[in-house]
């Protein structure tokens, strides 16, 4: 079976972004092993200046130029393009979307059978943006033009059960309930802090609130002065990035808080080695990346009651849940982690249970090629 998957990929191997890159990274490397399966990755990005195919992770990988502007208004009109030559070439008995956007819209160009895997409810993440008029029009343009074109998605990968009760109702499409997969070699690492290190994964975009997991750390640094909070992930490229490194300066916390930016493979594996626990202020998520390999390396979470956190995070097992926003709550529970070592040893072990149980590659490997072999047999519905 050839199946083309689409969308993001880290077109530098040694820096894999997270979010939907890291996931089809993960995936890739799963699928790739599977004989039975030719598997083929599209990545149009800007960043590609000059077309280029690898083979990595067991698959062929196709790094398509794309351009960076008006893609929305033109309904991604010269991308589609390109990627649709692509396919008629492969000719692939499936496509694959990794999310909505171009992914979508190329597979929907496609007569082959295809699926969507739902990765974020962009019509609820669409407010959660720089507040100037402009970005927040944008935003609500953006979140309509997603929600139209899940309408019209045949086959849908739902990441968590957030993800499938947002899904639009009395839909004839099929769902396939399926976790995001952690890779193997995150479940190789093993989490062994020396002293109270708090890690931030997610970068400093909007949805993610960062300001407010500074007001946390400076909550917890009161009980426990020794404790330090690195936050890594790509910047926002909007106020809020400055806002964030100018509200660290302001609580005098420079000595204490690092923002790492993006960095590579290396430096985020030694960073779930060596936090005490993982933090997680969002305002809005479907199944964040950060807490399954939380779970797979051994690190308790404490995070808030935003989308799909609750049912990633087991309350009072593998972290602590608390509701958006609430600074006190959380900064008492990561206390709680870092002071109760029993406490903290019981959910690290919980947790890498959890990990093996819900996040193990090779399950969701398998459960994905299921899913392929179901859709492509014609048994899913398919317009």
């Amino acid at each position: 079976m050839r199946v083309a998957m689409i969308g993001a990929y880290p077109v530098d191997a040694r820096v894999v972004p997270g979010g939907v890159a890291a996931v089809a990274h993960y995936l890739v490397k799963g699928l790739g092993q599977s004989p039975d399966l030719d598997l083929h990755v599209v990545c149009c990005d800007p960043a590609v200046r000059q077309d280029f195919t690898e083979s990595r992770d067991g698959a062929t990988i196709h790094f398509l130029s794309c351009p960076d502007r008006l893609n929305h208004l033109t309904n991604w009109f010269v991308a589609r393009r390109r990627i649709a030559r692509l396919l008629n070439r492969l000719q692939p008995d499936l496509v694959h979307a990794q999310g909505l956007g171009l992914a979508t819209a190329a597979a929907a160009d496609t007569q082959q059978p295809w699926a969507v895997t739902l990765h974020g409810v962009i019509w609820k993440e669409s407010g959660l943006t720089h507040a100037s008029p402009a970005r927040w029009l944008r935003g609500r343009f953006f979140a309509r033009q997603a929600y139209r074109q899940l309408l019209g998605v045949p086959n849908i990968f739902v990441i968590s059960d957030y993800a499938a009760a947002m899904l639009p109702p009395d839909r004839p499409y099929r769902t396939f309930r399926i976790n995001n997969p952690v890779g193997e070699e995150i479940f190789r690492l093993r989490n062994r802090p020396t002293s109270p290190h708090i890690l931030v994964v997610g970068g400093l975009r909007h949805r993610k609130d960062p300001l407010t997991a500074i007001q946390v750390f400076e909550r917890v640094v009161t009980a426990v002065p020794e404790a330090t909070m690195d936050l890594l992930g790509p910047d926002s490229n909007t106020p809020l990035d400055q806002a964030v490194a100018d509200d660290v300066a302001s609580r005098g916390l420079d000595d204490k808080v690092r923002l790492l930016g993006l960095v590579p493979d290396k430096k985020l594996w030694e960073e779930y080695e060596r936090a005490a626990v993982l933090l997680l202020t969002s305002k809005e998520e479907t199944a964040p990346v950060a807490l399954g390999e939380a779970c797979a390396v051994g690190l308790p979470a404490v995070g808030t009651d935003a989308g799909g956190i609750p049912t990633m995070i087991h309350d009072g097992e593998t972290g602590f849940v608390r509701p958006v926003g609430d600074t006190a709550g959380l900064a008492e529970r990561i206390v709680a982690i870092l002071t109760d070592a029993p406490l903290r040893d019981r959910l690290a072990a919980r947790a890498r249970e959890v990990g093996h149980q819900e996040y193990a590659l090779d399950r969701i490997t398998e459960q994905t090629l299921a899913a392929y072999r179901t859709i492509v047999a014609g048994d899913a519905i398919t317009y």
